[in-house]
């Protein structure tokens, strides 16, 4: 064999050993690139379940009558957790909402203690104002769409009023649409129902609640929801013509659970 078959014959040698090698990597290759399509983006991510609360959220009072609660992307898919509150005057006018304390946040002391809670304030403006007050709806959204949260809590604090003209209990009375409330039964009374609203006992003493007190509480829990209203009316406060007492309680903090989906 001449100097020329030689390499001929190499080259036919080095050809058939390339298109082995790259036949043997595509053999490899295939199956890699199946496995990482049939793997989509979100099996990385999951369901979890987070408990939140208002203590650490972002608040805004937009004014008398409308504030909300933000936490800010808390499942990392870029939509954020809103509670958002929006009040309405309720019945008679001679009871009106007080346009500076309305839906205050403080950390004042209120109900025996010291923790980020929302004011409900109302004015008395005259004799004539039994059943005026205000109904507060609480809304909870995420990425501006209703979501439900699961084992709500919250204390309604500082409820009292001077003893109701009709003998029934204190001036300020509260009922929730949704849950139920535990409290002292030697201060407070009723079920929470517009019809039997929480108020001053009529066998507690007739004395305003003192701030450090937790006697003027109600605990409130709900297993599921996605909104709820709290009503807070006043029966007869004001008994003689220089008798106009503000009547104010405090709401707060709000922790619940919440689930979505974590990124990762």
């Amino acid at each position: 064999m001449d100097r020329m078959e030689e390499l001929d014959v190499e080259r036919g040698r080095s050809r058939e050993l390339t298109r082995r090698t790259v036949v043997k990597s595509a053999a490899w290759s295939v199956p890699v690139l199946a496995a990482v399509a049939a793997t989509p983006m979100s099996a990385a991510s999951a369901a979890c379940t987070k408990h939140l609360s208002t203590e650490t959220a972002a608040y805004v009072r937009a004014g008398a009558t409308a504030s909300q609660f933000t936490w800010t992307d808390p499942f990392g898919d870029g939509k954020d957790l809103t509670l958002t509150l929006s009040a309405v005057h309720t019945g008679v006018a001679q009871m009106a909402i007080n346009t500076a304390n309305n839906l205050v946040q403080d950390v004042d002391m209120h109900g025996g203690e010291a923790k980020p809670s929302v004011h409900l304030a109302l004015d008395t403006l005259g004799l004539v104002n039994n059943g005026g007050g205000e109904t507060v709806t609480f809304t909870f959204a995420l990425g501006g769409a209703a979501t439900t949260v699961q084992n709500l809590a919250y204390t309604i604090k500082d409820i009292d009023g001077f003893m109701a003209l009709d003998g029934n209990g204190g001036a300020e009375r509260v009922s929730v649409s949704a849950g139920t409330g535990s409290y002292n039964p030697t201060w407070l009374q009723g079920s929470g129902i517009p019809s039997n609203r929480w108020r001053l006992s009529t066998s507690a003493p007739n004395v305003e609640v003192d701030a450090a007190s937790s006697a003027g509480n109600v605990n409130v829990t709900a297993a599921s929801v996605s909104a709820f209203s709290l009503d807070f009316i006043v029966n007869n406060s004001g008994r003689a013509a220089n008798d106009r007492p503000p009547q104010n309680i405090w709401v707060g903090p709000f922790t619940f659970d919440v689930s979505g989906i974590c990124m990762p």
